[in-house]
């Protein structure tokens, strides 16, 4: 089999400054493609935001965020929440979202910022907006080696209130809300927290007597109300935290909301 004269002219044309210069390019682009190259992948990230009741009903499991040409970019794959004041809600939402992926960076990105822990994201889906702060990424629970515990506290149910001048008491109703034994649930049904158990007893009140003598009585309404509480709680490089990242301290407040009741008892001693 001959090789065409056309070939043969070429060949011979070639120099070995062609070839190298040749080579050269050709592992140039490779090298180009392999440092800078990203990958468009799905991961799944956990977002939060605390709103007003009314804001944090209409996320619905399954709801997507489509782009332009009808591709789904995010979807809700889970929903967890619970209250944290008596019109306020905590709300999670795990999210399966359409990234791009840097190898040599390892950090994902998308909308044109990087997917990091504590930055803000808003999410427009086809029932709701959703503008929260990232806080959780694959690998993050990992990294920060999370332990989850049980914590034992002591806690006061205290109602700072000028009208009751030096007193801390509740009414007598407030005192009675919360019973032994009962639990503060997320909307998936994981206890957050248990009352073990209850103390109540008379407020007490100082009052200064006729000849100028302070002296400490129980007041005839008020309650002071003592509880003891088990609290699920996460440990990150040895400090303590409740409600998924809400430090667990003394002098903190504990929102304990039950079917029927609302109260913030404030941590007095920590049993772990």
């Amino acid at each position: 089999m001959k090789i065409s004269p056309v070939i043969k002219n070429v060949t011979k044309k070639i120099r070995l400054f062609d070839v190298t210069f040749i080579a050269i390019a050709i592992i140039s682009l490779i090298i180009f493609f392999l440092v800078f190259k990203r990958e468009t992948v799905f991961i799944t990230i956990r977002a939060k935001m605390i709103d007003n009741d009314e804001f944090t009903i209409g996320y619905v499991l399954g709801d997507k965020e489509i782009d332009e040409i009808g591709r789904t970019i995010s979807e809700i794959v889970n929903i967890d929440s619970y209250k944290v004041g008596p019109f306020e809600q905590a709300v999670y939402l795990d999210i399966k979202l359409k990234v791009t992926y840097n190898p040599r960076t390892k950090i994902y990105s998308t909308k044109g910022k990087d997917i990091l822990f504590g930055e803000s994201f808003s999410f427009a889906f086809s029932k709701a907006r959703f503008k929260g702060k990232i806080v959780d990424v694959p690998g993050l629970s990992e990294a920060l080696q999370t332990t989850n515990k049980k914590t034992v506290v002591k806690a006061q149910v205290r109602y700072e209130n000028r009208s009751f001048s030096d007193i801390s008491g509740v009414p007598e109703f407030f005192a009675d809300a919360v019973k032994k034994g009962d639990t503060v649930v997320d909307t998936k049904g994981n206890i957050l927290a248990t009352i073990l158990d209850i103390k109540i007893t008379p407020a007490k009140r100082v009052v200064v007597t006729s000849n100028g003598q302070s002296i400490i009585i129980d007041d005839p309404v008020l309650k002071d109300v003592y509880f003891t509480i088990e609290l699920a709680t996460k440990e990150v490089y040895g400090k303590l935290y409740m409600f998924d990242y809400k430090p667990l301290l003394i002098g903190e407040s504990i929102p304990v909301f039950t079917r029927h009741a609302a109260l913030w008892p404030t941590i007095t001693d920590i049993i772990e």
